[in-house]
């Protein structure tokens, strides 16, 4: 057994869980739950939230165990499977199953690609969506399948097909950009989430809001990233669009879910903290900004 990689794995795991902590205390999130409330979440808090990533930090490290003795995929998936049934039954709902998802799918790459490596990072999760949905298939009935038949989008499918654009292409620059040029760790993280409600196909805004609902976020993201260039009052902007979207029952969870993976993969990267850590990942392509509605 390669200990030394167990090893790098489960610090990469740890940079997930640390990713989604450092999304869910970003503050303000319109229709997300934050510091400040639960947004278009009544049923949810944020102490049901933190339970939530404990959860999800055992189901990380059941798959790290899986991972290292060499288990079939299909248990990896069974895996994902029954920690959104724990965290269901624990909590009375799904609060994090895009994240076991998309932090699951991450953690198989990282294992198969052996670094950071973007392009190899790519290739890894392609391959491993590739398996997911030739071995499983996708769900029977969920909101996120109801929205991409009804709408013809991809999704948290197609993201994962394409080997996580959400992430490697959009996320990842856009906080660098902002990092690099600001020095703020707050301004870098709602740039990204700017970036991301302009590019992220999410079907969570799509069950609740429609098209229309999209089209207002991607809208809303633009607005936002203007906002921060200008100067201008982000918090405020932000704290508007909460009411606005609390009102009208949107929400975002595509959104935060990528937000969230972006950190996790920063960190693990050792490139939070901005450009003067990046010669610690020499595979990270120098990106230029995500094009809005791709």
């Amino acid at each position: 057994m390669n200990f030394s990689r167990i090893a790098e794995i489960e610090r990469f795991a740890q940079a997930l869980i640390k990713g989604a902590a450092m999304g869910l205390y970003l503050t303000p999130k319109p229709g997300l739950v934050d510091l400040a409330d639960c947004g278009s979440h009544p049923d949810l808090t944020m102490a049901k939230m933190e339970r939530s990533l404990h959860i999800l930090a055992d189901y990380l490290e059941e798959m790290i165990r899986s991972l290292a003795d060499n288990e079939h995929f299909i248990c990896r998936a069974l895996i994902g499977r029954k920690a959104e049934e724990v965290m269901f039954k624990v909590l009375g709902t799904n609060s994090h199953k895009g994240y076991i998802f998309l932090s699951g799918l991450l953690i198989n790459a990282r294992w198969h690609a052996g670094s950071h490596d973007e392009s190899a990072m790519e290739k890894a999760v392609v391959a491993a969506a590739a398996q997911y949905f030739t071995a499983q298939g996708e769900a029977d009935a969920t909101n996120g399948r109801s929205a991409r038949l009804r709408y013809g989008t991809g999704g948290i499918v197609r993201e994962a097909q394409r080997g996580l654009p959400s992430l490697f292409t959009c996320g990842v620059p856009a906080y660098l950009d902002a990092i690099g040029r600001t020095g703020s760790f707050s301004i870098a993280c709602f740039h990204t989430l700017s970036r991301l409600m302009q590019t992220v196909e999410d079907t969570t805004t799509l069950h609740r809001g429609g098209a229309m609902g999209l089209a207002r976020i991607r809208r809303d993201g633009l607005r936002l990233e203007q906002v921060i260039a200008e100067n201008g009052d982000h918090i405020s902007f932000l704290e508007d669009l909460n009411f606005e979207y609390s009102r009208l029952n949107l929400t975002m969870g595509g959104v935060a879910d990528m937000l969230s993976l972006t950190l996790g993969y920063l960190t693990a990267c050792g490139l939070l903290t901005g450009e003067r850590d990046r010669s610690r990942h020499h595979g990270l392509r120098s990106i230029g900004r995500c094009a809005a509605g791709r």
